[in-house]
């Protein structure tokens, strides 16, 4: 009985394994170009920061605004004497019958001339807007880095495509070779040798799988994907031709929507600012202040003696306002040594050496946006070379293909023409994607996303 549950509980796991095994595995996500970027631009890390420190400056600014709000503040005191306090009296010296002290004040003050705070004000704005910006180069980096990588999974899917069909022509090669050489037409190295081309395609076609398996993953990355999700890629880089023309003046070529010196140009005003905050220092300050107080006093009972008479006094508390005093606070700074001279020295150098870093770096991105330009035109020019002679390669091989079977060529030629239309192919698919590069390249140093 043991035995036929047992032998019954395996039958039940082997029929509903396959079927859990099924369940757990994920869906294929199908991925296109549009698609991956929106997942980038809204799932990866790198812009939830940039989101997250919009959010810190913003909140930023806000308390720097807030300063200009009247502050109220409020303060107690309780105390009560422990040792009794001295005090003279007709010329006799006695313990003070005071047993304890309260005061509550409320202060309000409000900030009338404050030229820091103006000052720290127009910062805040400056702050905002280099988060801002911040946040913009954030998304122009990641949607170049999901661009590339999604070229180079096309790249690697039709070169893979494209060896596969040079194997299964190599195949055909070696099958034909086979059959002439089993009818005593053809010798046995035709055999040998169409089975040389076809055995060394494949480490190239599995150095290709592990290739495109690499880029996916990287892809998942950038997209926020989990590592579990398999993905699947449309379309192939020939969907991409139209994009195949080159309309660009590099004279013409701007960098004015560049974030890497909208970024310096910002920093240059910070510093700027922070020149003149430095200088504000030294004007004078005007504040408004308003103050209430209310106090209590408490006795206990005492015996005195006055003239060489006694007197009992009986404890008693007594509470009463301290007033109301409102007035300005006028505070100017005479002399705090050469403190903020050396400051604002040190801005003032920080400011020159930010300008000369700007200079070069611009003079690196001009240099930057001619090479894109001039890769874009190479390949082009090798894109059309290409699509020709993938033309000429697959007329070529159809006529080596007559002609081995016909008896008047060899296996060589055959195989010389098979090799000559995969790599013309693969030439042309590395055409488009070296176009395909450098106009996201472009598109990424000049700020302009198309």
């Amino acid at each position: 009985m043991t035995t036929r549950l047992k032998q019954t509980g395996w039958i039940l796991f082997c029929a509903l394994f396959p079927l859990a095994a099924m369940a757990q595995t994920p869906d294929t996500l199908g991925v296109s170009l549009e698609i991956a970027i929106e997942a980038a631009l809204s799932d990866n890390p790198t812009i939830q920061i940039a989101e997250q420190e919009l959010r810190r400056v913003d909140y930023s600014k806000k308390e720097t605004w807030y300063g200009l709000i009247p502050s109220l503040s409020a303060s107690a005191q309780a105390a009560k004497y422990v040792v009794p306090a001295k005090m003279a009296m007709f010329g006799t010296v006695m313990d003070s019958w005071t047993d304890y002290t309260v005061t509550a004040t409320l202060s309000l003050s409000l900030p009338i001339v404050v030229p820091t705070l103006w000052q720290a004000i127009q910062m805040t704005e400056l702050q905002m807007q280099m988060a801002v910006e911040q946040a913009r180069a954030s998304k122009i980096n990641l949607r170049n880095e999901v661009v590339k990588a999604y070229y180079q999974i096309l790249l690697a899917q039709d070169s893979y495509q494209t060896l596969k069909e040079g194997y299964e022509v190599a195949k055909q090669n070696w099958e034909e070779a086979n059959r002439r050489f089993d009818l005593g037409l053809a010798a046995e190295y035709d055999c040998v040798f169409a089975e040389v081309q076809m055995e060394n395609l494949i480490p190239t076609m599995l150095q290709i799988e592990n290739g495109i398996v690499l880029s996916k993953s990287f892809l998942k990355v950038l997209m926020g994907l989990e590592f579990a999700v398999p993905i699947k890629t449309e379309g192939k880089l020939t969907d991409f031709e139209h994009f195949l023309s080159l309309n660009i003046d590099p004279s013409e070529a701007s960098l004015a929507h560049n974030s890497d010196l909208a970024l310096m140009d910002i920093q240059l005003e910070l510093l700027e600012r922070q020149l003149k905050l430095q200088r504000a220092m030294l004007l004078p300050t005007l504040v408004g202040f308003s103050q209430f107080g209310y106090n209590g006093t408490g006795t206990k009972d005492v015996s005195i003696t006055l003239g060489g008479m006694p007197m009992a006094l009986e404890a008693r508390q007594d509470w009463f306002p301290n007033g109301l005093l409102v007035g300005l606070q006028l505070n100017v700074p005479i002399f705090s040594g050469f403190t903020n001279k050396m400051k604002e020295k040190q801005i003032s150098v920080s400011s020159k050496k930010l300008q000369i870093q700007r200079s070069y770096v611009e003079e690196n991105l001009r240099l930057q946006v001619s090479s894109a330009i001039d890769n874009m035109a190479r390949a082009l020019k090798q894109s059309e070379s290409a699509k020709k002679g993938v033309v000429l390669a697959e007329k070529g091989y159809q006529i080596s293909v007559e002609r081995y079977n016909n008896g008047m060529s060899t296996m060589l030629e055959l195989r010389a023409s098979s090799q000559a239309l995969t790599q013309s192919k693969l030439a042309y698919s590395q055409a488009i994607s070296d176009y395909l590069g450098a106009k996201a390249e472009y598109e990424k140093v000049t700020g302009i996303v198309q």
